[in-house]
């Protein structure tokens, strides 16, 4: 999931960042602030990742072959909540205000990742990949870091995962009998009902 959430977030912010600014996955390091030329870079760091109550329900889904028979059962979706540092490399202060600004918009514009920035397992999922500005801010991280505080921000993503298909069911039936017989001698006759007839006695028998 967490290789998934990552591509997510590149394919959001690439086509918003100016030519030439490239997205990273990595920490920020002092040896920023001794680089005599540094490219400009959105760096995206996963510090934290935890469960998200918030978006579980209950339940599980039937799970069907191609004859329509069930071959297992799969629970609900989870959620998982991912906080990423968000920095900017550039030149100059100016210009990494502006990349960070641009993510900025980019997040905080839609509720979650469109559509078609989803890769396949994300997708298939059925379900929103939800964007938040944290209101934790970074300035804890810094010193865990080594490094002099900068301007950043956390970004949550809250992404679902499916479950496993539970496979370890009882098999479906192979056959169905049903038989319809008259009462049993000696028993007695059941009362009459206020229609026309008899009562009768049925039997179900299911066989695997």
């Amino acid at each position: 999931m967490i290789p998934e959430v990552d591509e997510a977030l590149c394919r959001l912010l690439a086509p918003a960042l100016p030519e030439g600014t490239s997205v990273r996955l990595e920490p920020p390091t002092p040896t920023w602030l001794t680089e005599q030329s540094h490219p400009s870079v959105v760096d995206l760091f996963l510090f934290g990742l935890r469960d998200d109550p918030r978006g579980r329900t209950a339940g599980w889904t039937d799970v069907r072959d191609g004859q329509g028979r069930v071959v297992g059962r799969q629970e609900s979706a989870r959620r998982y909540e991912l906080s990423y540092l968000v920095t900017a490399r550039a030149e100059d202060v100016y210009r990494e205000h502006m990349l960070l600004d641009r993510v900025l918009r980019v997040a905080t514009d839609v509720d979650a990742v469109p559509p078609d920035c989803l890769p396949d397992e994300l997708a298939a999922t059925g379900l929103p990949v939800l964007l938040r500005l944290a209101d934790l801010g970074p300035s804890v991280l810094w010193s865990a870091l080594g490094m002099p505080a900068r301007c950043a921000f956390v970004l949550d993503v809250s992404a679902p995962v499916l479950p496993g298909v539970d496979t370890e069911i009882a098999a479906a039936a192979e056959e169905l009998r049903v038989e319809v017989a008259r009462p049993s001698a000696g028993r007695p006759a059941a009362p009459e009902p206020r229609r026309p007839g008899r009562w009768v006695r049925a039997q179900v028998r299911e066989e695997s």
